[in-house]
């Protein structure tokens, strides 16, 4: 067994930015003698200055590696804050520690964690890894993600390219390759092109953006993310992330606050429920259909108007009534009034009041006449 050798790591690094005092520090630890003190030394000094960035506004260019800079700098950037508590109303109640640093071949990969030393109830606010890179007297940083993914497949379909480490589906991703074209084309928009990796679930997407533990998505599964910077990470290792691509390209042409009830009614509606079943597939609108149809069965005094207001879940997965129902009074917008329709659905800003408003404008459908329009639209669902 090599001797461990102990490497006092102690930087404290002050400055003060609007009458508060940012500060970032890193504390002892014992580190194997493979990477050299002066390395060390150059590696964490770099890295306080990188999250000093972060936390005052973003990290530079030139902190990060040429490749991936752009996802790299969002990623980093979603770091800011993290030491803040609002229940503790205390700014800097997380503290950052180096925990591991060690080299990959011609890089270095580190970790910190973000703890809080006091007896709270759960004192590790995130353990986040970094890759660094140090040429002569330079070092940048880049996220896990093309240094894990560096030996996987790559398959391009149309404008999206697949990165994969054992298998995906062709057929889905032609599919998602047709509705990101349908969906900018549509919005009169050009159709983007996107580095999409295949996950298994939202852990493996976290491990790969560097978050090796997060405290506020322990336990998450079932969620993608994107689009970030042109990246797109997959639910549930399907191919299809068209329901969130519709919110990208939507955010390009509203001018107004984002309606939830408009918006995911037409994501609902072209692109999918969002969430996978039990084989894998994305949930379709006509699963949705059917289960609605099941409950308004067993349960004849239930009030649409109320399901669409109050949102429960009554499908037995985290796919939403409300949803489903605002997806058919988009198709009907769309039917009467086509693309302008939508765009007017798009841009109706923030609230119900405002969605009802426009959708009465539209269409004709409103509080008092809600339950009798929608279920017409419910029943002829094709």
């Amino acid at each position: 067994m090599k001797r461990i050798l102990p490497v006092v790591l102690f930087i404290l690094l002050s400055v003060f930015a609007a009458d508060a005092q940012i500060l970032i520090s890193t504390k002892t630890i014992n580190l194997q003698p493979s990477v050299s003190a002066g390395i060390q030394t150059q590696i964490i000094n770099a890295l306080d200055t990188l999250l000093l960035h972060v936390n005052t506004g973003k990290p530079a260019k030139q902190e990060v590696d040429s490749v991936g800079s752009a996802f790299t700098i969002s990623d980093y950037s979603s770091l800011k804050g993290i030491e803040n508590n609002e229940k503790a109303k205390d700014a800097h109640f997380y503290k950052a520690q180096l925990i591991n640093l060690y080299p990959v071949g011609d890089k270095y990969f580190m970790s910190i964690a973000y703890i809080n030393g006091t007896g709270v109830e759960n004192p590790l606010r995130a353990i986040v890894n970094f890759v660094a890179t140090a040429i002569n007297d330079h070092v940048t940083f880049t996220a896990p993600l093309y240094y894990l993914t560096r030996n996987w497949k790559i398959v391009k379909m149309g404008n999206t390219t697949y990165h994969y480490s054992d298998r995906i589906n062709l057929k889905r991703a032609k599919v998602f390759d047709h509705k990101n074209t349908m969906i900018a084309t549509k919005l009169g928009l050009q159709p983007e092109s996107f580095d999409f990796y295949l996950c298994d679930n939202y852990q493996d997407i976290l491990r790969l953006q560097g978050f090796e533990y997060d405290s506020e998505s322990a336990g998450k599964t079932e969620d993608g993310y994107g689009v970030d910077e042109g990246v797109i990470f997959s639910i549930m290792h399907n191919e299809d992330f068209s329901h969130d691509v519709f919110h990208y390209y939507a955010a390009k042409v509203r001018t107004h606050p984002r309606n939830s009830a408009a918006e995911e009614g037409i994501a609902y509606s072209w692109g999918n429920p969002y969430y996978t079943d039990a084989q894998g597939e994305m949930i379709t609108r006509q699963q949705l259909i059917t289960k609605l149809s099941a409950y308004l069965l067993l349960h004849p005094g239930a009030d649409l108007l109320d399901l669409f207001t109050r949102g429960p879940l009554i499908f037995g997965d985290q796919t939403k009534v409300r949803s489903l129902l605002a997806s058919l009074i988009s198709d009907e917008v769309e039917r009467r009034k086509d693309i302008p329709g939508i765009k007017a659905l798009i841009d109706c800003g923030r609230g119900d009041d405002n969605y009802f408003k426009v959708v009465s404008e539209l269409i004709g459908i409103n509080h008092s006449n809600f339950n009798i329009e929608v279920i017409k639209l419910v029943n002829n669902y094709k």
